[in-house]
């Protein structure tokens, strides 16, 4: 049946439809190779805080020789005036930046660290990296900061994340609709052309200030939010008696959840690993060595499922750890003065914290001239 014939036997209406379908399907796949296949800003627009440390980075990514790139926790909890100031006390001149990134799991995390190497920071010589495998939930999957990272690679990822999760099937469901919608709004562009006309100042989380964001290296602690003793107020009526029960379980040893549900050969595994060898492998672009340290920062195992992480470094998949997840080990960190939240440390607790990083650090940088002495003492007397 030739195409004359099909339209003559056909009805009319029938056959336009048919034909917009095909148009609908087209400009569908248009538009997602656009977006995919398009060189993109190596610096994300219309992102709210994202965007301003950005910027400023990379107007002077080559100050810095260390960066923090993490979630809320790092974005709240490591201050890198406090952290510099220790390292020098110690006998390390150290400039850091705060890269953290609200709610941003180890696939987002991933997908800015490209990012923050593709400027080719000249002087960087270490990333610390908190990584959450397990928070793949969109709350606002529709909103730029979510659209923006959902490349067909990534979205697969966190596909990936979901599967191998202990999450419940509901929750499952709801991550797999999440992040679905996320990443069509990307393919079609919808994200990026619904916020051109708001100004940065407008897309700022609530209460942070774009200066002080700046003046603190990317650090803002949750006592400078809006509405903060608001929320500490519900935390202390609402929320204490759980944290105090999950806080005598981690103590006790009887974690609800850390108990290495990950195997060797999941994905998140893989990720972490990746993530690892990017870092090294900056080396042969930037002819400078960079080191990665993961860490923990003070959360609850039963809060948080770390056991990735974790067994990644004890299996020798990635090269540093710094855990500060043990309350019997960090006590003052988990008392509730130093908290914002059952997930969060106030000003004071990221104050003790950073300091607690910074020293940690510095006796590894000790043990590693130790190693470096030993492996090769005339390269170093020649020095």
């Amino acid at each position: 049946m030739n195409v004359n014939t099909w339209e003559k036997t056909i009805p009319k209406p029938i056959i336009m439809f048919f034909y917009s379908i095909i148009f609908i399907l087209a400009l569908i796949s248009s538009a997602g190779l656009l977006n995919t296949v398009s060189p993109a800003s190596n610096i994300p627009e219309n992102l709210g805080d994202i965007t301003t440390k950005f910027e400023y980075f990379a107007k002077h990514k080559d100050d810095y020789d260390a960066i923090f790139l993490g979630p809320s926790t790092t974005y709240q909890g490591v201050i890198p005036k406090i952290f510099d100031e220790t390292m020098a006390e110690n006998g390390n001149s150290i400039k850091s930046f705060n890269f953290g990134i609200m709610a941003a799991n180890v696939a987002e995390i991933d997908f800015y660290l490209q990012k923050i190497l593709a400027l080719k920071p000249a002087n960087l010589k270490w990333i610390f990296l908190d990584c959450l495998v397990d928070f793949f939930m969109e709350e606002a999957p529709t909103s730029t900061k979510n659209v923006y990272w959902h490349t067909p690679l990534k979205t697969i990822e966190n596909f990936q994340l979901i599967i191998e999760s202990t999450s419940t099937l509901k929750d499952k469901f709801s991550g797999f609709y999440a992040n679905s919608v996320s990443f069509l709004y990307r393919w079609l562009g919808i994200g990026y052309f619904s916020n051109l006309w708001q100004q940065k100042s407008e897309v700022l989380p609530k209460g942070i200030s774009a200066e002080k964001l700046i003046q603190e290296a990317g650090y803002y602690a949750m006592d400078w939010l809006e509405n903060s003793e608001k929320w500490r107020g519900i935390f202390m009526s609402n929320y204490l008696d759980n944290y105090q029960q999950q806080l005598k379980q981690s103590k006790s040893g009887a974690f609800l959840r850390g108990k290495y549900t990950y195997p060797l050969n999941s994905y998140a595994i893989k990720i972490l690993t990746n993530i690892d060898n990017r870092i090294k492998s900056q080396e042969e672009i930037s002819k400078n060595k960079v080191e990665p340290i993961f860490f923990i920062t003070p959360v609850l195992n039963t809060d948080f499922d770390n056991s990735a992480i974790t067994k990644a470094y004890k299996e020798g998949y990635i090269s540093n750890l710094f855990a500060f997840n043990n309350p019997n080990t960090f006590t003052n960190l988990y008392e509730v003065d130093r908290r914002s939240d059952g997930r969060h440390l106030n000003h004071q607790g990221a104050q003790e914290f950073t300091r607690a990083l910074a020293v940690e650090f510095s006796e590894h940088l000790k043990l590693s001239q130790k190693e470096i002495y030993h492996q090769s003492p005339i390269s170093i007397s020649q020095k």
